[in-house]
């Protein structure tokens, strides 16, 4: 069974702070942690059923999972939950830990934030005696990754009548990103680069 997770691409204005940095860094967008969580209190329960076979044994198992979050750390983040896990009349619940991968795409100007693999073991009792069956990666359920807007929103054009009958055009855009993990938040910082563009006439009144 798998989720259609439709992508989670949210305002900057709603879930991105901008602030004012020293040198090359001129924007920091952060996302913190409580955000990206969110996104798993807004789906609601999170569950799965699938076939297995072993020997001449054949049935479905279903998992659930309980509390699932990402927890961010300087350098990585993890993606954490319990999965309760119920094979006919035999149920056992597991704690996963999984890996994370947070990039940014340039081209697109998005931050995605992507479950790479989280395992739990499928087990079921087998003539009395408990048996690993195989590892069940969550990640494959999660193949749609959460995506935010990236710094390179803030590119626009100001027009300022000039004293000379002129209308100047700055344009702004986001040089180099730089983005990290950190502790309970994600950031991408930027420099912004303002270019003056070759004044035009004013309109004639």
């Amino acid at each position: 069974m798998r989720f259609p997770f439709s992508s989670f691409l949210l305002a900057t204005v709603l879930f991105l702070s901008l602030q004012a940095t020293a040198q090359t860094q001129d924007l920091t967008i952060t996302i913190k942690e409580p955000v990206v969580n969110k996104i798993f209190a807004a789906l609601g329960e999170i569950k799965g059923t699938s076939a297995y076979s072993f020997m001449f044994m054949e049935g479905t198992y279903t998992w659930q999972l309980i509390k699932p979050r990402i927890q961010l750390h300087p350098g990585r983040a993890d993606f954490v939950t319990d999965a309760r896990v119920t094979v006919g009349k035999f149920g056992y619940e597991m704690h996963v830990v999984g890996n994370v991968e947070v990039c940014y795409e340039p081209q697109t100007n998005l931050i995605y934030v992507e479950i790479t693999e989280a395992k739990f073991p499928l087990n079921i009792i087998f003539l009395g005696t408990l048996k690993h069956l195989w590892d069940v990666d969550l990640a494959s359920y999660f193949e749609t990754p959460f995506v935010f807007e990236g710094p390179l929103s803030i590119g626009t054009e100001f027009n300022f009548p000039m004293p000379d009958n002129t209308i100047s055009t700055i344009y702004a855009h986001a040089l180099s990103c730089d983005l990290k993990v950190q502790e309970k938040q994600i950031t991408v910082a930027t420099e912004v680069e303002f270019v003056n563009r070759k004044p035009a006439p004013l309109p004639a009144k």
